[in-house]
């Protein structure tokens, strides 16, 4: 088991290494010109106004799932319970 979590911290390092190489390299951020660039109001304008729906759709699936973790973590047991609803120690 130890050998598979070194395995595995190894093989993040590695990927987040080959990452942060191809992000650095200045040929991957040269700018696009021709029928394919699109500019910073472009790209906002079709954020919000092409893509509005699917805008929509995302944030109430994020709203969702942060509920739904929120749900899973909280703490149930019985004596939390009772510290709630006491309003804390009990003399």
């Amino acid at each position: 088991m130890r050998l598979i979590s070194t395995f595995a911290r190894l093989g993040i390092v590695g990927l987040l290494g080959i990452l942060l190489a191809v992000m650095m390299d200045p040929a991957n951020w040269t700018p696009v010109t021709g029928s394919d660039s699109m500019t910073t109001l472009e790209f906002a304008t079709a954020v919000l106004d092409d893509w509005a729906f699917t805008l929509v759709v995302l944030g109430a699936l994020l709203t969702m799932a942060m509920a739904g973790a929120a749900y899973l973590v909280r703490d149930e047991r019985k004596t939390n319970l009772m510290w709630e609803l006491h309003g804390g120690e009990e003399e």
